[in-house]
């Protein structure tokens, strides 16, 4: 079994359609539906299930052996000024799900971004010298990219971290004014 967090979304979404071309259909898409219109990324997609992002860790328990964490959901606006709601939804969340792949040995393959860089003045080196958020967002994954660096040596699974720049193409348009271009 194969779970990919903010499946409806665009990076997700696209990450479930490559899993169908490889065959694969035993994939439980998570995400929170409340902008509705977001069902028409899945619309194509073969999965097994659908689990709202607040139901997910109650019901893991249920869920059979786990290969993979694709977590790709975030809160991505930029502009969000709640603090609170972003390093939980981006940072504790992530935690959450990050525990449960060491436990259950599965790959954790989750986004980061190139915001945790700030301005780019220090470069863009997998470095803290080189990492100076300018948004919450930012700060939110950089936050759990310190996370991760502390789990590496003693981690019970794989991780990767993807530092997405700009990412753009279909399956965007229900981000309105964040839809690149």
């Amino acid at each position: 079994m194969i779970i990919v967090t903010g499946a409806a979304g665009f990076i997700g979404s696209n990450i479930v359609h490559g899993l169908n071309r490889l065959g694969r259909s035993d994939i439980v898409v998570v995400d929170d539906l409340t902008n509705g219109e977001q069902h028409l990324n899945l619309n194509s997609l073969r999965f097994a299930e659908f689990i709202d992002k607040g139901d997910l860790f109650k019901a893991l328990p249920n869920l059979p052996k786990l290969e993979a964490i694709f977590h790709q959901g975030a809160c991505s606006d930029t502009t969000e000024r709640n603090g609170r709601y972003m390093m939980d939804n981006n940072c504790e969340y992530s935690k959450r799900l990050l525990r449960i792949a060491e436990e259950r040995g599965a790959k954790f393959i989750y986004a980061s971004s190139a915001a945790v860089y700030g301005d780019g003045s220090n470069g863009f080196r997998e470095d803290p010298a080189c990492e100076y958020p300018l948004n919450v967002y930012g700060f939110s994954k950089m936050v759990f990219d310190q996370h991760v660096r502390q789990r590496l040596g003693s981690a019970g699974c794989q991780i990767v971290g993807l530092r997405y720049f700009n990412v753009y193409g279909p399956q965007e348009r229900h981000k309105g004014r964040m839809a690149s271009v």
